[in-house]
């Protein structure tokens, strides 16, 4: 039997497996299983691609964007570009690594970009964040990524102010936060810089609604989820794999 997947961990949460299931039989490939595979340490890859029979593609998120580089044998050029990998496919020459989230993101934002959003704020510094930044460049937009433990380049949340939130009316949070089950969760901002000027991404799609959102609703703010973007970098996944011969 012919193989796909999900590592990262938690996955409980994830909704791949529904969607790659409904998408596979859809294309008449309905004998492809998808399995998520909770993964708390990289390592554990290798074991799973040496004993997981008919395994030829997997999707990978949290928190292993960037660790599950040093296992492939070689990346995508794009995926080498924004330095994390979401998706991967086994070739005659070992394992390679694509990144279609910044397909996914640059997709589903497009359509809500407005003149006005020229200047981002990106919370968290992640895989994820990174695929978001080198969409947002492609778009013309300049960033700001804000990070619990801060690099080059990047600033911390007790550096980040209302005046500065002023100035940057494009906010992303591509932090984990507020993924069910900790609904509540949510990154620490002085929320009085948000206006109804702002447009706030959360690249969380479980729950529909996090409090990210909720929180920059009752500033008046525009809000949209990552469920479009999930779609989408999925899509662009399935392609890939089809394109090596699923």
């Amino acid at each position: 039997m012919i193989k796909l997947g999900l590592i990262g961990h938690p996955v409980g949460h994830s909704k791949s497996p529904h969607f790659f299931k409904t998408k596979l039989a859809s294309i008449g490939k309905s004998d492809v299983e998808y399995k998520a595979f909770d993964v708390e340490n990289i390592d554990e890859f290798e074991e799973i691609i040496k004993f997981e029979e008919g395994l030829i593609g997997l999707n990978v998120t949290i928190p292993h964007k960037q660790s599950v580089i040093d296992k492939l044998c070689y990346l995508d050029e794009e995926a080498k570009a924004i330095g994390a990998v979401n998706t991967i496919v086994k070739t005659e020459n070992g394992w390679k690594g694509y990144n279609t989230d910044s397909f996914g993101f640059s997709k589903s934002l497009k359509p809500f970009i407005k003149g006005r959003h020229e200047r981002a704020i990106v919370f968290g510094s992640g895989g994820a964040s990174k695929a978001v930044v080198y969409s947002l460049a492609k778009l013309g937009i300049k960033t700001v990524v804000v990070s619990r433990t801060p690099s080059d380049g990047q600033i911390g949340y007790d550096e980040l102010t209302s005046e500065a939130m002023a100035h940057y009316l494009l906010l992303v949070n591509c932090t984990p936060l507020g993924t069910y089950p900790k609904i509540e969760d949510c990154v620490d901002i002085p929320w009085e810089g948000v206006t109804e000027n702002h447009l706030a991404v959360d690249l969380v799609y479980n729950p529909e609604e996090t409090t990210f959102m909720k929180r920059s609703k009752s500033q008046g703010a525009k809000v949209m989820n990552g469920a479009d973007m999930l779609r989408l970098q999925a899509e662009r996944s399935l392609e890939i794999w089809l394109e090596y011969g699923l």
